[in-house]
């Protein structure tokens, strides 16, 4: 395997694998043979007509496509018995031994998510992975018992990482492995003394997303680390007020509201102008009928009125990208002056940046002090 290095500024330069191993591997087991053609490789199986071309030389994502294909043509590993008691043992384990070992997945084995194995294979290039208790086993016939997303994202990465290695286990125990309850982000927060864990940990991967990808994106559900996470607490560590102040309205999305009040607060340079707003909008007290805000609270409560002049029932819960557009939409209006007889959820759910209260401003709440009455007027 050669994996060439990349500068600090550059994306990383994928490994590259020699198949040569990969080819010997396979020929060597009954039903599948072998042709030699200048700089690559034809491997048949009996029992299928089309054969798998491989290059001399692929990248790590190639590789795990060469053996997503060989595992549908029927390839089976030939199995390396295990004497004696199960073993358990701490071990570097190379690029190239992942590559041996991801020729070793049982039949049983359930499919492979690429999903989790980007999700790895992020935290492995972000040097965010850890050596734990969790790491790979092999059973008694020697396949792969666990830990085919972790060598998968290895793969990609091209890393010698140190795992904990068991061999030898007991086929039989197959059935109660990764049954239990996935711990979240946020149990993480909790653990560190975060209040309110689940919604901040909520807002701050909707925040995560605000900064690294537009919003015609997010569909994509990008997997955000926990390291990830409290690197973006650290950047903005008031959102924990935001978290606190930021769900007025119960049918709205709590991380949504969190972060409009957020991204509102960044643009006044201080909260309390959105926090009294988001206090307005739980009560409903002191709007006038056309105001931005009351029309916003009657969208999701009920009772605005349609474009027939129709009383609306209350709405179920928008997605984060609705909430976060009407909440936005609703604010600068505020901001700038422009009453509103409706609201509406766009289909193109663009979220407009905050803006400051311009001379028009539509807020009716008394001022605290004469710094905000100048912030307001």
């Amino acid at each position: 395997m050669t994996a060439p290095q990349s500068s600090a500024n550059e994306e990383p330069v994928a490994p590259l694998y020699s198949m040569a191993r990969f080819v010997e591997t396979i020929c060597s087991c009954p039903g599948f043979s072998m042709s030699r053609h200048s700089d690559k490789w034809e491997i048949r199986a009996e029992n299928s007509t089309k054969p798998l071309v491989v290059p001399e030389v692929v990248t790590g994502t190639q590789y795990l496509e060469f053996t997503h294909k060989l595992y549908k043509m029927n390839w089976r590993p030939t199995p390396h018995l295990w004497s004696g008691a199960p073993s358990l043992s701490f071990e570097d384990v190379s690029p190239m031994d992942a590559c041996e070992l991801l020729l070793r997945i049982p039949w049983y084995q359930r499919t492979m998510e690429e999903r989790k194995v980007e999700e790895w294979a992020g935290a492995m290039r972000r040097k965010e992975w850890r050596t734990t208790h969790q790491g790979l086993a092999s059973d008694q016939q020697g396949m792969l018992y666990d830990g085919q997303h972790r060598l998968a994202a290895q793969v990609i990465v091209g890393i010698t990482l140190r795992y904990s290695v068991a061999r030898g286990i007991e086929g039989d125990t197959f059935n109660v492995v990764d049954r239990g309850k996935m711990r979240s982000s946020s149990y993480t927060f909790a653990a560190a003394g975060e209040k309110d864990a689940f919604n901040l940990s909520a807002a701050l991967r909707l925040l995560w997303m605000w900064e690294n990808h537009p919003i015609e994106k997010w569909k994509n559900r990008y997997p955000v680390s926990d390291d990830q996470l409290r690197a973006v607490l650290d950047r903005h560590p008031e959102i924990r007020h935001s978290v606190k102040r930021g769900k007025p309205i119960p049918r709205a999305s709590a991380r949504a509201t969190t972060l409009v009040h957020y991204l509102a607060t960044q643009a006044c340079g201080s909260s309390e102008v959105p926090d009294q707003w988001y206090a307005q909008l739980g009560t409903g007290e002191n709007f006038q009928r056309r105001d931005p805000g009351l029309v916003l609270r009657n969208y999701f409560l009920g009772g605005e009125m349609t474009e027939k002049g129709n009383r609306s029932p209350a709405r179920g819960m928008q997605s984060a990208i609705q909430v976060m557009h009407l909440f936005a939409t609703a604010w600068n209006n505020t901001c700038t002056g422009q009453q509103r007889v409706i609201a509406k959820a766009f289909g193109n759910y663009g979220v407009p940046n905050l803006k400051r209260p311009g001379p028009n401003h539509l807020f009716r709440f008394p001022m605290k002090d004469s710094g905000e009455a100048d912030m307001l007027s």
